[in-house]
Protein backbone atom coordinates (compact mmCIF):
# COMPACT_ATOMS: atom_id res chain seq x y z
CA UNK A 1 0.00 0.00 0.00
CA UNK A 2 1.21 3.45 -1.05
CA UNK A 3 2.03 6.25 1.31
CA UNK A 4 -0.58 8.05 0.47
CA UNK A 5 -3.72 5.46 0.21
CA UNK A 6 -2.33 4.78 3.92
CA UNK A 7 -2.64 8.45 4.61
CA UNK A 8 -5.97 8.75 3.75
CA UNK A 9 -7.35 5.51 4.76
CA UNK A 10 -6.32 6.90 8.91
CA UNK A 11 -7.43 10.13 7.79
CA UNK A 12 -11.43 8.83 7.44
CA UNK A 13 -10.78 7.05 10.74
CA UNK A 14 -9.75 10.46 11.99
CA UNK A 15 -12.74 12.33 10.15
CA UNK A 16 -15.30 9.38 12.11
CA UNK A 17 -14.04 10.51 15.10
CA UNK A 18 -14.66 14.05 14.90
CA UNK A 19 -17.91 13.44 13.00
CA UNK A 20 -19.51 11.52 16.38
CA UNK A 21 -17.99 13.69 18.62
CA UNK A 22 -20.05 16.71 17.03
CA UNK A 23 -23.34 14.76 16.53
CA UNK A 24 -23.06 13.73 19.78
CA UNK A 25 -21.92 17.69 21.00
CA UNK A 26 -25.31 18.93 18.65
CA UNK A 27 -27.59 16.33 21.03
CA UNK A 28 -26.33 17.56 24.19
CA UNK A 29 -27.05 20.80 22.58
CA UNK A 30 -30.63 19.69 21.69
CA UNK A 31 -31.59 19.21 24.98
CA UNK A 32 -29.05 21.85 27.09
CA UNK A 33 -31.26 24.08 28.69
CA UNK A 34 -34.79 21.35 28.96
CA UNK A 35 -36.19 20.08 32.12
CA UNK A 36 -37.10 16.40 31.65
CA UNK A 37 -37.75 15.74 35.27
CA UNK A 38 -41.15 16.78 35.66
CA UNK A 39 -44.53 15.50 33.42
CA UNK A 40 -46.20 18.39 33.23
CA UNK A 41 -43.61 20.24 31.24
CA UNK A 42 -42.81 16.68 28.77
CA UNK A 43 -45.18 18.68 25.79
CA UNK A 44 -43.20 22.20 26.16
CA UNK A 45 -39.94 20.08 25.93
CA UNK A 46 -40.38 17.65 23.05
CA UNK A 47 -41.92 20.48 20.95
CA UNK A 48 -38.79 22.51 21.89
CA UNK A 49 -36.58 19.38 21.27
CA UNK A 50 -38.36 18.78 18.21
CA UNK A 51 -38.05 22.68 16.67
CA UNK A 52 -34.00 22.59 18.03
CA UNK A 53 -31.62 22.73 14.94
CA UNK A 54 -29.23 21.07 17.21
CA UNK A 55 -31.08 17.77 17.22
CA UNK A 56 -31.42 18.00 13.48
CA UNK A 57 -27.74 18.71 12.90
CA UNK A 58 -26.95 15.62 15.67
CA UNK A 59 -29.04 13.38 13.47
CA UNK A 60 -27.41 14.64 10.35
CA UNK A 61 -24.20 14.08 11.49
CA UNK A 62 -25.23 10.83 13.12
CA UNK A 63 -25.94 9.78 9.51
CA UNK A 64 -22.60 10.93 8.02
CA UNK A 65 -21.06 8.84 10.89
CA UNK A 66 -23.10 5.57 10.23
CA UNK A 67 -21.72 5.94 6.51
CA UNK A 68 -18.08 6.98 7.84
CA UNK A 69 -17.87 4.16 10.55
CA UNK A 70 -19.28 1.18 8.62
CA UNK A 71 -16.31 2.33 5.85
CA UNK A 72 -13.88 2.33 8.75
CA UNK A 73 -14.63 -0.79 8.88
CA UNK A 74 -14.37 -2.10 5.60
CA UNK A 75 -10.97 -1.10 6.54
CA UNK A 76 -10.20 -2.26 9.58
CA UNK A 77 -10.29 -4.99 11.67
CA UNK A 78 -12.62 -4.71 14.59
CA UNK A 79 -10.24 -5.47 17.14
CA UNK A 80 -8.26 -2.31 16.22
CA UNK A 81 -11.06 0.11 14.94
CA UNK A 82 -13.59 -0.03 17.92
CA UNK A 83 -10.22 0.87 20.43
CA UNK A 84 -9.32 3.47 17.98
CA UNK A 85 -12.39 5.00 18.10
CA UNK A 86 -12.35 5.46 21.65
CA UNK A 87 -10.27 8.47 21.13
CA UNK A 88 -14.09 10.25 20.94
CA UNK A 89 -14.68 9.65 24.68
CA UNK A 90 -11.40 11.91 24.65
CA UNK A 91 -12.78 14.74 22.42
CA UNK A 92 -16.50 14.39 23.71
CA UNK A 93 -15.53 15.04 27.24
CA UNK A 94 -13.31 18.01 26.36
CA UNK A 95 -15.85 19.20 24.15
CA UNK A 96 -18.16 19.10 27.33
CA UNK A 97 -15.71 21.29 29.21
CA UNK A 98 -15.24 23.57 26.47
CA UNK A 99 -19.33 24.20 24.96
CA UNK A 100 -21.09 23.62 28.59
CA UNK A 101 -18.76 24.19 31.22
CA UNK A 102 -18.72 20.63 32.33
CA UNK A 103 -15.92 19.28 34.64
CA UNK A 104 -12.83 17.46 34.19
CA UNK A 105 -12.26 16.44 37.41
CA UNK A 106 -8.71 13.83 38.23
CA UNK A 107 -10.70 10.81 37.83
CA UNK A 108 -11.65 11.87 33.73
CA UNK A 109 -8.12 13.30 33.28
CA UNK A 110 -6.88 9.77 34.54
CA UNK A 111 -9.80 7.90 32.26
CA UNK A 112 -8.57 10.28 29.21
CA UNK A 113 -4.88 9.60 29.63
CA UNK A 114 -5.66 5.65 29.79
CA UNK A 115 -7.61 5.95 26.93
CA UNK A 116 -5.43 7.74 24.85
CA UNK A 117 -2.34 5.29 25.77
CA UNK A 118 -4.17 2.59 24.73
CA UNK A 119 -5.11 4.17 21.13
CA UNK A 120 -1.24 5.12 20.93
CA UNK A 121 0.08 1.29 22.15
CA UNK A 122 -2.82 0.14 19.42
CA UNK A 123 -1.23 2.63 16.79
CA UNK A 124 1.97 1.95 17.43
CA UNK A 125 1.84 -1.83 17.81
Amino acid sequence: MRYHDTTMIYLKLILAIIVRTIADVSFKAAVHRLDFDSFSTLGTNVKRLVQSPFLWMGGAFGVVNVILWTSCLETFDLSYAYPFLSLSYITIMISGKVFFGETLDWHKMVGICFIGLGACALFLG
